[in-house]
């Protein structure tokens, strides 16, 4: 069974990038939306298996952390592996509290492959028992 991985990123361009290189993952397919709103019906949707998401940090309606707070409150995702990326150079690890806070920051510009051995990495461990 593949495993799911959001992309909520307002840039087309980055996106994209970011899809392609994700779904170099063996067993991992992307679901990208620009709207944050949107991505949180994806995890509401009845069945939703979804195992991680990479969020830009300055979204419309809701910031990235917002995001990630919102949906590991949610039942089943309080351990959700969560990358932020965002052009942003004050947003580090230590904003928040661990509900909200990202596994992992990446600045603009990023290497997506660096994203994907990061990404990788969190999926292994969500695996384990």
């Amino acid at each position: 069974m593949s495993k799911v991985v959001v992309i909520v990123e307002d840039s087309e361009s980055v996106a994209s990038s970011l899809a392609i290189a994700i779904e170099t993952i063996p067993g991992v397919r992307t679901v990208l939306t620009p709207d944050p709103r949107a991505a949180l019906n994806l995890f509401t949707a009845a069945g939703s298996q979804i195992s991680a998401i990479v969020t830009d940090l300055h979204l419309p309606f809701l910031d990235g952390f917002a995001l990630i707070r919102e949906i590991r409150s949610l039942n089943g995702y309080q351990n959700l592996p969560a990358i932020m990326i965002t052009a942003d150079e004050h947003a580090t690890l230590a904003d928040g509290s661990g509900l909200y806070r990202p596994n992992a920051i990446f600045r603009k510009p990023f290497s997506p492959k660096e994203v994907c051995r990061v990404l990788e990495h969190l999926l292994q461990q969500e695996s384990l028992p």
